[in-house]
């Protein structure tokens, strides 16, 4: 299959990885475009939370953009007023979901450390900022990012 392809149709993107703390200063926003899912969080699968904290966005998002466009009258408003308002619900979505983000990738860094490394030293390291950061094991999964 590989020797049959054309090559002209791959497609390569150069990935990167982003530390837990690089979510703490990064910009989510650019206009009324905004980054959701992966494209904001990616986090290795070792507490299964990618695809959820996907959907918590997909919540999250809505809902911020409901509540800011709710009394927007579509026909009389104008142009700036409604990209005025869709980058407001965009920040909210944004302050809402990153501490959030942090947590789940911060947690998910510590344990691919964990199971990455052959240094006791780092092992314990990473234990104990587990047990100290995240104490409940299962807070993760009983995170509630309210209705739609």
């Amino acid at each position: 299959m590989i020797d049959t392809s054309d090559p002209d149709s791959l497609s390569l993107a150069q990935l990167r990885y982003h530390a837990p703390w690089d979510l703490l200063f990064g910009r989510f926003r650019k206009g009324t475009v905004t980054v959701a899912g992966d494209a904001m969080h990616v986090m290795g699968p070792f507490i299964g939370q990618g695809g959820s904290a996907g959907l918590e966005d997909a919540i999250v998002l809505a809902r911020s953009l409901a509540q800011k466009m709710a009394d927007l009258d579509p026909v009389n408003c104008g142009r700036t007023e409604m990209v005025s308002r869709i980058g407001e619900a965009i920040d909210q979505y944004v302050k809402e979901r990153r501490m959030r983000v942090v947590q789940l990738s911060a947690q998910t860094y510590l344990i691919g450390m964990l199971l990455q490394t052959t240094s006791m030293l780092a092992k314990i390291t990473s234990i104990m900022f587990m047990s100290i950061l995240f104490g409940d094991r299962d807070a993760h999964v009983n995170y509630d990012c309210g209705t739609l």
